[in-house]
């Protein structure tokens, strides 16, 4: 490259996670090496290297990078040099908002040496390209990582970086729990507390008053760095609670986690997209289960006896009648969960409860009128109703499953998703080639400047509305392969209650995902629709 007057020179280096190492490695070192060998032949001068090890390339929230920018506001940088373009990023529209629009407009020139890219001359219509490229291998290592992981998971890979309490990881075996013998019998009076019917709180004070190390506190002992910030964070009083002493929500999720009788339960989280790390969390019948990969430190029998105890107790505080619907009884007009209250007593003094829409007394009465229905009376619909689903599987066998594909017509919707998947891939391949070929043809100047950027332009526009319709159209194929085996779990959950004789708070969760009411008035009477929407099925 020619030579130019001296500038203030920045230099930009950028290793992930995922190119292999972690530190001041040797990468970095080679990047630096190479970088600074060039500004020292193009007798630019060096102001100062900036460097990110260990960040992706996906989005622009690195140290380095906004310690170069913030350089760049206050007028000290004249020239930015890169390995190539994507140690500056992989999302090739904020990459290219960078190289296309933010440099020029600071009057920064960029160059990127292995991709021979430099904004001082007009030699950079490669460079869109390259970024888009850089984005496509960013996604496929996603999609690559994505799918590893998830194999792990079915294969009941332990895969977290915290171990449950109680337990610590295999040295041989890092992918395994082992029972870590120093808190095992913490675990283990937990569970006898509970059996004991004592509740969450009473256990939470017995285990202060006998000194046994909250989870934060003995993983702090252990030499965790987090949790030693957590117990500092503690002593200097910037929390709002001490983790140093069990509190209910520590104990009911040691209580509630099938972890205990030697299960696995991985995809509690998911990131939706590649571009963001913000995590949703997964519905708990969604969650990727698998028995049996490692050391029980509590029987089934008993988890299953504290579950059964829990609920009870829960429905036992306030009302007189056991709270079967808690939480899964929602209003159809305006989606509240309706509220579980009294109503009045009875001629023969008994309580009478109902559930309630608050939505109407909230500022919603344009939106609905009164919705409620009588507990008793929704009582009887759901069990009615069960019933008839449960002979119906009974009768029906397996066919019950065919007949639940055939009425939501699976086949023959995931057959019309791939259909549409194929002719967008086609014309994906079709705009890849027909781009490639607008460049060579600009090249050799068989097109203009002026008419490449046109037509450049259409197709990216094209090929960014097509990618995105691609990405619906898989997560909506995918949901439907996954309905298939829902519905078969649907079929072995509903095994165990085919001869019920009355409701129970673990049958109604069990099968059933939630209830909608609805109340219209026809003809001066209200009518009551009750929407039963199971687990699984829908």
């Amino acid at each position: 490259m020619k030579q130019i007057e001296r500038k203030n020179t920045a230099i930009y280096c950028r290793l992930s996670q995922d190119d292999g190492m972690v530190g001041d490695s040797s990468s970095i070192q080679t990047q630096k090496m190479m970088l600074e060998q060039f500004v020292k032949d193009n007798n630019f001068v060096l102001y100062d290297i900036y460097v990110d090890d260990g960040y992706t390339g996906l989005n622009y929230n690195r140290p380095g990078f906004e310690r170069l920018i913030q350089d760049i506001e206050n007028g000290k940088i004249d020239i930015v040099v890169t390995k190539d373009l994507s140690r500056l990023g992989r999302d090739y529209i904020m990459t290219g908002y960078y190289t296309e629009i933010y440099f020029p407009e600071h009057n920064v020139r960029y160059i990127s040496v292995n991709d021979n890219i430099d904004t001082l001359y007009d030699n950079n219509d490669i460079a869109p390209f390259k970024n888009i490229l850089n984005d496509m291998y960013a996604k496929d290592i996603s999609r690559k990582v994505k799918t590893a992981k998830r194999q792990r998971m079915y294969k009941g890979y332990y895969i977290s970086c915290q171990t449950p309490y109680g337990y610590k990881v295999n040295p041989n075996n890092k992918t395994q729990l082992i029972v870590d013998e120093e808190v095992k019998d913490n675990v283990k009076l937990i569970f006898e507390l509970s059996l004991m019917n004592l509740g969450s709180k009473s256990i939470c004070n017995e285990l202060n008053r006998r000194g046994i190390p909250t989870p934060g506190a003995y993983k702090a002992s252990s030499g965790e760095q987090r949790f030693i910030n957590l117990l500092e964070s503690t002593k200097s009083s910037r929390r709002n609670y001490d983790v140093r002493l069990w509190n209910t929500n520590t104990l009911n999720k040691i209580l509630k986690d099938i972890v205990y009788v030697g299960d696995m339960v991985n995809h509690k989280y998911e990131v939706k997209n590649y571009k963001t790390k913000k995590r949703t969390r997964v519905p708990e019948h969604e969650r990727i289960i698998v028995k049996d990969t490692h050391e029980p430190i509590i029987s089934r029998e008993d988890f299953e006896k504290v579950q059964l105890m829990i609920s009870n107790r829960k429905c036992e505080t306030r009302y007189e009648v056991p709270n079967l619907f808690k939480s899964i009884v929602k209003c159809k007009k305006c989606g509240r969960t309706l509220t579980f209250c009294y109503n009045k007593r009875n001629k023969s003094g008994i309580r009478v409860y109902k559930y309630a829409c608050m939505g109407r007394y909230l500022g919603d009465k344009d939106i609905h009128e009164s919705v409620a229905i009588m507990y008793k009376d929704l009582e009887e619909i759901v069990t009615t109703r069960l019933r008839s689903l449960m002979e119906s599987i009974k009768n029906k066998g397996d066919a019950f499953i065919e007949d639940i594909i055939s009425s939501i017509d699976i086949d023959s919707e995931s057959k019309q998703l791939d259909v549409q998947k194929t002719k967008i891939e086609s014309r994906l391949n079709v705009i890849t080639k027909s781009m490639k070929k607008l460049y060579e043809d600009n090249v050799c100047g068989r097109i203009t400047d002026d008419n490449y950027q046109i037509l450049l332009t259409d197709f990216q526009k094209e090929q960014k509305e097509l990618i995105s319709k691609l990405e619906d159209l898989t997560t909506k194929s995918n949901k439907y392969k996954t309905q298939f085996d829902r519905i078969k779990e649907f079929r072995q959950v509903a095994d165990k209650y085919l001869n019920f004789t009355e409701l129970t708070n673990e049958l109604v969760h069990s099968l059933i995902d939630h209830i909608e009411i609805d109340v219209n008035t026809i003809d001066n009477k209200k009518i009551k629709e009750i929407h039963i929407v199971y687990r699984f099925i829908g």
